[in-house]
């Protein structure tokens, strides 16, 4: 079960919700777990607030950036409690669990920022979605690893409840061939002076979300390449 969902914690501050992490991922079937630049881990403090899930912890990979982490993944879903003006396609709660009961195929990170600061807008931009957990609004703060467990039991109870079989199952691109892809456009534009130094960063965020929401599946990917290659050949002359 879920051995297609992958559980991404970001620059994690405290060990001990490392350990409450697998602990909240083990209860609800989860086993993956992948940690990019932890402040601290290995760590006693995780190992004992896992309680038991000490495998979870064991078998974890490590990383250094997040795309590293994510490039063998087909699609990123993002967590994020703060209101966004780029316009990054969200899901609900609802949304997110239909979408990845009924993708068992494809390869899919939860992705989970840091305690204090979340996910930065950088960070973001690499997500193909983005869901919020709803909270009361006298306080909005989730613990990290509370965040988790409500995701991950979410994520349980539909996957006990009949799969829609008339949902096609996607295959998208994986994030290293998008990611390759959006790269080798924003370099040809900058080559064509569409892209420029006073508008690089608004461009390029456009550009990420632009093709973030196509879903791109490997061919459409390979396709694009190729009309890249032959622009590229062609300003070349």
């Amino acid at each position: 079960m879920f051995s297609n969902v992958h559980i991404v914690l970001v620059n994690t501050s405290h060990p001990g919700n490392i350990g409450s992490t697998a602990r909240a991922m083990k209860t609800m079937g989860f086993k993956n777990l992948s940690l990019v630049s932890p402040r601290e881990f290995p760590s006693k403090r995780a190992d004992a607030l896992a309680v038991g899930c000490s495998d979870i912890l064991d078998n974890a990979k490590l990383y250094t950036d997040l795309p590293s982490a994510i490039e063998g993944s087909n699609i990123n879903i993002g967590l994020s409690a703060r209101s966004r003006r780029a316009s990054i396609p969200s899901m609900s709660i609802k949304e997110c669990t239909t979408y990845i009961v009924n993708n068992d195929n494809i390869n899919i990170n939860l992705i989970f920022g840091n305690e204090s600061s979340g996910l930065s807008n950088e960070e973001l931009l690499i997500c193909d979605y983005i869901v919020s957990l709803p909270t009361h609004n006298d306080y909005t703060s989730l613990n990290l690893s509370a965040a988790v467990q409500i995701l991950t039991y979410e994520l349980y109870k539909s996957s006990n409840q009949t799969p829609d079989i008339n949902v096609k199952q996607s295959k998208p691109a994986s994030s290293k061939e998008r990611n390759f892809f959006i790269q080798s456009l924003i370099s040809l534009l900058g080559h064509t002076n569409f892209i420029t130094s006073k508008n690089h960063i608004s461009l390029t965020k456009k550009i990420h979300i632009l093709f973030n929401k196509s879903n791109l599946e490997k061919e459409e990917v390979n396709m694009l390449m190729g009309i890249i290659s032959s622009i590229n050949k062609k300003l070349k002359k």
